[in-house]
């Protein structure tokens, strides 16, 4: 391969325009299929992350439509489930925050899970594409723990981790 194109991809991988291995940062989208709000988000959503999935961001779904109609008991199972996927990606905190209600995605740094920013109903997918456009720039330039000094744009939460009562 030429020393030019060998500079060139290392310099657009620099910048976070590679493919990467592992990505810069995580979408973790809370919905369900019994959510209004949601069927205006998800397409957003799922296109906007398309679309950048070549530079290192990945959709997570906590999708929460089976608690619909579920005993206790089923319910509490499928909290654990949600819960163990969130862990896996080292954002348990976010059950906390945004767990139990859907139609909002919060925008993590893939490193540490430190939330970098919210999305809801109110953004276009070109909003969207802006909010994955400077996640990926504060994941990749800023340092841990220093890329939002004033705290993220995230609404305040909104459960203590409680599961949703739709029946």
């Amino acid at each position: 391969m030429p020393l030019k194109t060998i500079w060139t991809l290392l310099v657009l991988a620099a910048l976070g325009f590679g493919a990467s291995a592992e990505p810069a940062v995580k979408v973790v989208n809370f919905s369900a299929k019994w959510c209004p709000l949601c069927r205006v988000l998800d397409p957003r959503i799922e296109e906007a992350v398309e679309n950048f999935s070549h530079r290192g961001v990945i959709l997570v779904e906590l999708d929460q439509t089976q608690f619909s109609g579920v005993s206790d008991q089923n319910r509490m199972a499928l909290t654990a489930q949600l819960q163990a996927i969130l862990e896996f990606h080292n954002a348990a905190y976010l059950w906390d925050w945004y767990g139990g209600h859907a139609g909002i995605a919060v925008i993590i740094a893939a490193d540490n899970s430190e939330p970098l920013t919210c999305i809801t109903t109110a953004l276009s997918r070109v909003e969207i594409e802006d909010r994955l456009q400077e996640s990926l720039i504060l994941a990749n330039r800023v340092s841990p723990g220093r890329r939002r000094p004033g705290g993220n744009d995230c609404p305040a939460p909104m459960s203590a981790g409680t599961t949703p009562n739709t029946d």
